[in-house]
């Protein structure tokens, strides 16, 4: 997969120059706007003479890190060596960038449309710097694996990111060959992103991260990401949003349940449609956060269903 040969690229490049805070923000940036992939631009002529990994459309932007025209030519703007110095030549020029959060220094360099401020071109989002926030743990794993290989195989830290890029995490349940269906909403690709980047953490009743979560803190935690503003409980949320039907089941769409102590009208436990007819949720005590099939998970009948955006 191209995105682990990108990623350790990336990596290698931040590492040498600004250490691991470098790499964790240029891994996160590149996941947020290229998935970890050199874009091509059919409205940029000179970028249809480099070799790309996709097509991208956003104004005259290419390459990994989506860089316009103002940070060079096409063929350095799609080059990840030389994409990767233009980023972090941005970051370090940054005052105090070591110091502040990673995706504020993020955006501070990209000035993307997440800015804080409502907008329809950022979702409504508040949360300046929300698209890089929702990569940020997703980037760990990714230089996780990429600098603990599992075995003394040079191979096997390329296939534990090439795992990790396509599924959001390693297993807790999610297929290797999952992706997000196309039409996703914005947010919506944040807020799941966001849940999956959180399988593996353990249940805790109350809890609403960034460590442990409960069902209702997984869902609230994830939309939160997205600029959108859940209530804290089930009961709460099965009045966000709007009702939808399983035929309409859209990822980050919100499935409550009876659970083991509620009932069809009073949902005791929630989880956050994927698609691919699955669901990620945070199950119970001595559990961690996990992906199951809607048809499992909705086995004891289905309270409510909620489309959040």
């Amino acid at each position: 997969m191209v995105q682990a040969q990108n990623a350790r690229t990336i990596a290698a490049t931040a590492l040498d120059r600004g250490g691991q805070r470098a790499a964790l923000i240029a891994v996160a940036v590149a996941l947020a706007e290229s998935d970890l992939r050199v874009l091509g631009n059919p409205s940029v002529v000179d970028a249809n003479l480099v070799p790309n990994q996709g097509l991208g459309s956003d104004h005259d932007s290419v390459g990994l890190f989506q860089q316009r025209a103002s940070w060079g030519s096409a063929a350095a703007r799609m080059d990840p060596v030389t994409s990767t110095n233009a980023f972090l030549d941005a970051l370090f020029a940054v005052d105090g960038w070591s110091s502040l959060p990673p995706w504020v220094a993020a955006q501070q360099v990209q000035r993307s449309a997440f800015d804080g401020r409502p907008a329809t071109a950022n979702h409504g989002s508040t949360v300046y710097g929300g698209n890089y926030l929702a990569q940020l743990s997703l980037a760990d794993q990714v230089l996780e694996a990429i600098e603990e290989p599992s075995s003394t195989d040079s191979c096997a830290g390329i296939d534990n990111v090439n795992n990790i890029v396509a599924s959001g995490g390693p297993g807790h349940g999610l297929p290797a060959d999952y992706e997000l269906p196309l039409g996703v909403s914005p947010a919506a690709r944040i807020a799941v992103s966001y849940a999956l980047a959180q399988r593996g953490k353990p249940y805790l009743w109350g809890g609403t991260g960034p460590d442990r979560f409960d069902c209702s803190g997984l869902t609230m935690s994830a939309w939160g990401v997205a600029s959108h503003r859940l209530g804290r409980t089930t009961w709460d949320q099965m009045r966000d949003g709007t009702p939808t039907t399983i035929a309409r089941l859209r990822p980050g769409d919100l499935v409550l349940t009876p659970g083991s102590g509620g009932s069809l009208a009073s949902p005791a436990h929630m989880g956050m449609y994927i698609g691919d007819g699955l669901v990620v949720q945070a199950p119970k005590t001595g559990d961690v956060v996990k992906v199951t099939p809607l048809s499992a998970f909705t086995s004891r009948g289905i309270s409510a269903l909620r489309h959040i955006a």
